[in-house]
């Protein structure tokens, strides 16, 4: 399933977060686990010490030195990426949002599943004994906040917008002491971003860029500059398409007779699965409308994919930069 599915916020039946439903059941939690609502139920474990994180769910406390830590949803890369591995995650597969890096994967598998996508076990959960409970998902969804804080500590990081997963990481960083982690991973991001936009100028300069998908339905999406992507390449120093120029929404679905809305593109980005290597059914229908094969993109052999579409953490990001290199050393 495709990650850009969890993303964005949109109306009931139009989302991509309805795409992740589609294939999951309503979220079962199990009846075991305090009832106890409070922040405080258990002591914070570690060295005693606490710190407060401000969280979708409010000013949390957490202890310090968390060894023990749940990761719910998006919260799991994030960790990673971090170097920090968590006793229990959501089940990382083809089937939720959460994709991983290569170099991730493997270290994964030993990683203790309580639920899948977005069904968690709290039973299973409370029997990790976690001292840090972190969740990371889109806040269309009821991820059962309160009944996990009975557990122990839970930050919540509801997600709205692409913005919303960095901000999310630069927090849970602070939560699990890895500021340093992060400032180097931000630091790799912006290093190789800014080389990009002065080797490539001239390129990045006269080739505009758009980004489009499709979850069927007579419609397609495209991505604008503050979208996931989006936000990438502008970092690198690229030039939009008109569709893709205007940022104030992050991505805009318009019916798929309008796929003229894209004539001007030079390059067209279109989302490949990390679990498949291989661009949707959905998406592979829109590249044979009669009219996409009109486009200039597609007439250049310029309709390409990328992984980590909705690229939602640093690690990613920096995968994306690499993507976009490749691309620009063939152009």
């Amino acid at each position: 399933m495709n990650t850009r599915a969890v993303r964005g916020v949109r109306k009931a039946g139009r989302t991509r977060v309805a795409a992740v439903l589609a294939a999951a059941a309503l979220l079962t939690v199990s009846a075991c686990g305090s009832d106890d609502k409070s922040d405080d139920a258990k002591p914070a474990a570690g060295d005693g010490k606490e710190r407060v994180i401000e969280a979708t769910n409010g000013k949390i406390k957490v202890p310090t030195k968390a060894e023990r830590i749940v990761s719910i949803s998006y919260a799991t890369g994030a960790l990673l990426d971090l170097g920090v591995e968590p006793v229990g995650t959501t089940a990382l597969d083809g089937n939720n949002p959460v994709e991983l890096l290569p170099s991730q994967a493997a270290q994964a598998k030993k990683i203790t599943s309580i639920g899948s996508g977005i069904e968690t076990n709290i039973e299973k959960v409370a029997s990790l004994k976690p001292d840090l409970i972190i969740v990371e998902g889109a806040a269309a969804f009821d991820w059962k906040v309160e009944r996990l804080k009975g557990i122990a500590p839970t930050l919540y990081f509801g997600i709205k917008t692409p913005t919303d997963l960095s901000n999310a990481q630069e927090k849970i960083a602070q939560a699990v002491g890895k500021e340093d982690a992060l400032a180097k991973l931000k630091a790799t991001y912006k290093e190789k971003a800014d080389r990009i936009k002065t080797t490539y100028a001239n390129k990045l300069k006269s080739v505009k860029w758009s980004l489009a998908s499709s979850y069927g339905n007579g419609e397609f999406l495209v991505d604008t500059r503050s979208s996931w992507v989006g936000r990438i390449l502008a970092d690198a120093g690229a030039t939009f398409s008109k569709a893709s120029e205007d940022g104030k929404e992050h991505e805009v679905t318009y019916s798929q007779e309008k796929i003229n809305v894209l004539s001007d593109a030079d390059v067209i980005l279109v989302p490949r699965t990390a679990a498949t290597g291989e661009v949707t059914k959905e998406v592979k229908e829109l590249q044979d409308k009669p009219s996409w094969k009109l486009l200039k993109a597609a007439k250049d052999d310029h309709v390409l994919p990328v992984t980590y579409a909705t690229s939602d953490r640093y690690g990613t990001s920096i995968d994306v930069l690499d993507q976009i290199e490749k691309i620009l050393k063939g152009l």
